[in-house]
């Protein structure tokens, strides 16, 4: 094996190194911890220093070091474990940190680490799973909030308000009878249609694969086990379309403008997944026309020439007054935050002791 300053890697025979945790061994003194981002998410870097003095735990511990994506390449070379607020880790990166043990994505997403690198550096790669840290529930809510605020019309309101009139002038729609299909049925999918259907909404689903079992998926009014055949079967009666599912190269521009043709006038839309679900002309367009009633998400919008999130609040499309954007807040509560900051901690004490993390997602890969 040789030590090259930023990696470990054997060329006689092309693989990676063995996982870090387990080559290196306990850490003595405190493990050096890298939050990589600071400008986003303030709120999870004073949870996880409760949670450390809720366990006893200080400096001589876990040394916390919060940093922005500009000067990251200053502290990464000597941290020992990772933990992007969705920030970027790329190789590059990567292979500039020959301390890091493990990466721990404060959330679900992923989609911002280099897997395969981290796999092949032996960097063990982590998330906090939304259903055992009431993430799923917190964006199961907030769902639930826009699509009730989307029917109700919050800015006609206010405006009726102002005006001293009561009771309204053009009366707006309730959740329950109406046809919901939510896009994705893994843990917040699951959550948001069992809300739903409390509600009184007929719901339907889509997922690749079902299970027979599952009492959830049993009591939905429908089901589609693809993409085309909820363009084609499902769409066409969907008053209300929640996308809450992974973004891949299957459901990125999921809603553009084939979809919202497809779908009967008044629809509402509304992301919770990923912002590149959604194409920001195709509803723009459509609000605009009032082939959709409204549009909501919670993390941005899809544009082929700007990120999706943060996303401009002097936008066209954030300032129509039938669309809702709020800034990423759908697992940002007081319960998740709490339980991700324990997950944490635990994953600051596998690193310390030389251990694996309790659960990994590159588990598997060597």
């Amino acid at each position: 094996w040789l030590k090259t300053g930023e990696f470990d890697f054997c060329p006689d025979l092309a693989m990676p190194v063995p996982w870090r945790f387990a080559a290196r061994g306990p850490i003595q003194g405190a493990v050096r911890v890298v939050f990589a981002g600071s400008k986003h998410f303030l709120a999870a870097l004073p949870s996880i220093r409760a949670a450390l003095q809720a366990h006893g735990y200080g400096p001589e511990t876990a040394e916390l070091v919060q940093v922005s994506m500009a000067n990251i390449h200053q502290e990464i070379p000597t941290a020992h474990l990772a933990i992007p607020f969705m920030e970027k880790l790329d190789g590059p990166l990567l292979r500039a940190a020959p301390e890091l043990r493990s990466i721990v994505q404060f959330g679900t997403g992923l989609e911002g680490v280099d897997r395969e690198t981290a796999t092949k550096l032996g960097i063990t790669v982590s998330n906090m799973p939304a259903d055992s840290c009431g993430n799923a529930e917190g964006t199961a809510e907030l769902a639930v909030y826009l699509a009730v605020a989307l029917l109700k019309h919050p800015a006609h309101m206010q405006r009726v308000f102002e005006s001293g009139t009561l009771g309204g002038v053009n009366l707006v729609r309730q959740l329950k009878g109406q046809r919901v299909t939510v896009v994705g049925f893994g843990a917040v999918g699951r959550v948001l249609c069992n809300a739903l259907m409390a509600l009184g909404a007929e719901v339907r689903a889509v997922r690749r694969t079902w299970s027979e079992d599952d009492p959830v998926a049993a009591q939905l009014a429908d089901k589609a086990s693809s993409i085309d055949e909820f363009r084609t079967r499902l769409a066409p009666t969907t008053d209300v379309l929640i996308a809450a599912c992974p973004l891949t190269p299957e459901t990125r521009g999921l809603v553009d403008a084939a979809l919202v043709a497809a779908l009967p006038p008044r629809a509402c839309v509304i992301n919770i997944g990923r912002g590149p679900l959604v194409d920001h002309g195709a509803v723009l367009a459509a609000l605009d026309s009032g082939k959709l009633a409204g549009f909501a998400t919670d993390v941005g919008v899809g544009h082929p020439e700007k990120p999706s999130e943060p996303w401009s609040a002097e936008d066209a499309l954030a300032r129509h007054p039938n669309a809702i954007f709020t800034p990423h807040v759908g697992g940002a509560t007081e319960t998740s935050y709490g339980k991700m900051a324990e997950l944490a901690v635990k994953c600051i004490e596998a690193v310390r002791g030389g251990r694996a993390p309790d659960t990994w997602q590159n588990k598997a890969a060597l």
